[in-house]
């Protein structure tokens, strides 16, 4: 039976064993986030999955979040500055690019880094997720398929475990740890690396 690369890939976690075994042969070492830098990761990766989706359909209030999030130096405090002006601002009924421009305006003042987020493409954004996804995890990387499946392909976590099941047979328990396991390895690992991105970014435009 032909399954789709993403599958093919993914059916490679059910023979891992342990979280330090996935580590070591699919992540790059021990990296742990907190609640807000996983929050932070995934308000990316929806911009990310949202493009490359290639549906055709008005952004989010979450979508602009991590467009802003993604042009902007991070912080814990700027995160939560960004989630409240961009959720108050779609409560008053702005969307879209309209939602965007809006949120901009008030968070970034007209300076160099507000130049840089006015610019800025929602493609630009994407491609360059999808450039730190690639350099962080290969092309055959069983994690990139994970990241693929759930942003992408909408696929839940829970989705993804059920078809490791189907296709390998190893139980309910199993699938949902490997799945854990993967969420872990992706989030902390791609954390750190668009941090460093967007650092040699901001050194470029500043220099």
């Amino acid at each position: 039976m032909r399954i789709e690369r993403d599958y093919q890939q993914i059916v490679r976690l059910a023979g891992v064993r342990s979280s330090a075994d996935m580590r070591r042969l699919f992540g790059t070492g021990w990296k742990t986030i907190n609640k807000s830098q996983q929050a932070w990761v995934r308000h990316l990766l929806t911009v990310w999955g949202d493009h490359m989706s290639g549906d055709e359909y008005e952004r989010s209030e979450v979508n602009v979040i991590g467009r802003l999030m993604m042009r902007c130096e991070w912080s814990e405090q700027k995160g939560r500055q960004i989630e409240k002006v961009v959720t108050e601002l779609h409560c008053e009924g702005y969307r879209g690019e309209e939602l965007m421009r809006k949120a901009r305006d008030i968070l970034v003042p007209q300076s160099a880094a507000g130049n840089i987020i006015a610019l800025a493409k929602e493609s630009d954004d994407a491609a360059f997720m999808e450039s730190v996804i690639v350099k962080t995890f290969g092309r055959d990387n069983p994690i990139r398929s994970v990241v693929r499946l759930r942003y992408c392909k909408c696929k839940s976590a829970q989705n993804i475990a059920s078809s490791l099941i189907y296709f390998t047979g190893i139980t309910q328990k199993e699938a949902r740890n490997r799945m854990e396991w993967a969420s872990d390895i992706l989030e902390g690992e791609l954390y750190y690396a668009v941090k460093r991105e967007m650092e040699k970014e901001y050194s470029a435009t500043a220099a």
